[in-house]
């Protein structure tokens, strides 16, 4: 008996600290919002080259953890890392500093809904066309409403990164709704 309550005490401890692993798409371009991420301790950042150009991935000084991918080529080529310190790593490609840099923020413990809503990201805002969303768990749907409540559009989500064309919506104030498996999450965006 003590052996099949050990082998459940085990079991459901590696279930609760289990961590996962995120996602950045690394190419030329990918800065700011779309290279940030806010983790748990012993989360995984997985970069992934987007294009055959040479990248690194590259702590700041002054982060508070140390990686370094070193220069590396090729399209699909992967760098992960697993952050195992509270606080805030700021990085960087060393081959395109100005246009490929981003911040981990790494926290004790967050809900995966914490980690939906904390990891949504929407650029630009305000929008002309086009609207960019970034999540780091696929997304199901969007929904966007006007300011009285009424839907405008609706459709499928594009996967990490959802592209919304708001083109031809009026200007003005708009609430979009996302959702992921179970989790959802509304933001204001103006449209110019």
């Amino acid at each position: 008996m003590k052996k099949i309550t050990f082998f459940f005490a085990v079991l459901t401890t590696s279930l609760i600290s289990a961590q996962n692993t995120f996602d950045i798409l690394w190419q030329v371009g990918v800065s700011g919002p779309a290279a940030s991420l806010t983790i748990e301790v012993d989360d995984t950042v997985r970069w992934t080259w987007g294009s055959s150009m040479p990248h690194s991935v590259t702590s700041v000084a002054g982060s508070q953890e140390n990686f370094d991918s070193g220069i590396i080529t090729g399209q699909g080529t992967q760098f992960s890392h697993t952050f195992t310190e509270v606080g805030e790593n700021d990085y960087q490609c060393n081959v395109h500093p100005g246009s490929m840099f981003g911040t981990i923020t790494v926290v004790e413990i967050l809900s995966v809904q914490e980690k939906f809503i904390k990891n949504l990201q929407f650029f630009p805002n305000p929008v002309v066309d086009q609207l960019t969303i970034f999540s780091i768990y696929k997304l199901d749907n969007y929904k966007i409403y006007n300011v009285l409540g009424s839907l405008v559009s609706q459709n499928k989500g594009g996967g990490n990164f959802t592209k919304i064309d708001m083109a031809r919506l009026k200007s003005g104030m708009y609430f979009v709704t996302v959702t992921s498996g179970g989790m959802q999450s509304t933001f204001k965006v103006t449209k110019k």
